[in-house]
């Protein structure tokens, strides 16, 4: 049934796109509330342990944003949603997480030739130290090991075999929600296991750096916080949690020499104490998943982002025009 959807999905949204139909409903009939999406990579060549939005697709998709949307900066949808004022309908903004090299490497020339603006929350220590944060360091252990076995003890014991990608694959696919479950200390002590165990160097170059940062800074490109080092935030001690939030406001200030107003939170979570260590950081407002888009009242510090769908161009436009939220009160393939 599940490929089914996809299938019907696809094709309905392939008719509609190609026909013309999608970009004339983004234009004539464009969403009432702005859409605020959230990517992590743009890639040139696929790769399952580092998965991105392909290099030419990220293209296409920007230009049918500049073409039927108005792509803004995340500053004026913000001040407008948190002052109740009016936005221009169909209005979008597009922001990354992370900081990966690809965002100043592949994705930036796209923005600029598109003048289109966007923001990029920062892991303030890889962009420091060019280490990737801890979830992307464990898919580049398993990626490169010569290991073809793993045992662990932590987060509780585990064997895995790698001999072959898809051993390894699925080996962090369960080892990523495991850990993303830890408090804070045991999943630093079980990434250490890791990296005793399966004996790999240090990547290098797989993030911004504070230069790169501040080319982008003079051209468009806004940059908010993602913590020091990637946190789940609710399962770290409160002292280590304010220092993860409010170091890390500093940090891209002192380096890009920029304010910083937002905070995105890392996997989407956050708790209470979480929100109100963002608040007293002097931050604006901040940014969860898209469980949180159709929020009312909105919160702004707990504002939704949609997620940048992974698919055909069509099946992208018919989600950020609104197409497939209408068809899916019509039709349960869509689902």
């Amino acid at each position: 049934m599940r490929t089914l959807r996809a299938i019907a999905k696809a094709v309905l949204c392939g008719c509609f796109y190609y026909s013309g139909l999608t970009g004339l409903i983004a234009r004539w009939f464009p969403r009432h509330r702005p859409v605020i999406l959230c990517l992590h990579r743009v890639v040139s060549g696929e790769d399952p342990f580092f998965p991105g939005i392909p290099q030419e697709q990220f293209a296409a998709e920007v230009a049918y944003l500049a073409r039927h949307h108005r792509v803004l900066p995340l500053d004026e949808i913000i001040e407008a949603v948190v002052n109740g004022h009016p936005l221009p309908r169909g209005a979008v903004a597009i922001t990354f997480d992370d900081g990966f090299a690809d965002n100043f490497r592949l994705a930036y020339p796209i923005l600029q030739r598109y003048g289109v603006p966007a923001t990029i929350f920062l892991v303030c220590e890889s962009v420091e130290t060019g280490r990737v944060p801890w979830p992307e360091r464990v898919a580049y252990l398993l990626q490169r090991t010569q290991r073809t076995r793993l045992e662990i003890s932590l987060p509780e014991p585990r064997t895995f075999s790698l001999r072959t990608q898809d051993e390894r694959l699925e080996a962090l696919a369960t080892l990523l929600p495991l850990l993303k479950t830890c408090e804070t200390e045991v999943r630093r002590r079980a990434v250490e296991e890791l990296e005793a165990d399966l004996s790999v160097g240090p990547d290098q170059g797989m993030m911004l750096t504070w230069e790169q940062c501040r080319r982008m800074a003079q051209s468009g490109i806004s940059f908010g916080s993602h913590t020091l080092t990637h946190p789940i935030l609710p399962l770290t001690e409160a002292v280590e949690m304010k220092h993860e939030i409010a170091d890390s406001k500093a940090s891209i200030e002192a380096q890009v020499g920029c304010g910083v107003r937002y905070f995105a939170y890392p996997n989407d979570d956050f708790c209470r104490a979480t929100v109100e260590a963002v608040e007293a950081a002097g931050f604006e407002a901040a940014f969860a998943g898209a469980r949180h888009v159709r929020q009312t009242p909105e919160d702004r510090f707990t504002i939704g982002r949609r997620p940048w769908v992974l698919g055909p161009v069509s099946v992208f436009a018919a989600e950020v025009s609104g197409i497939l939220e209408e068809l899916r009160e019509f039709s349960f393939f869509l689902c």
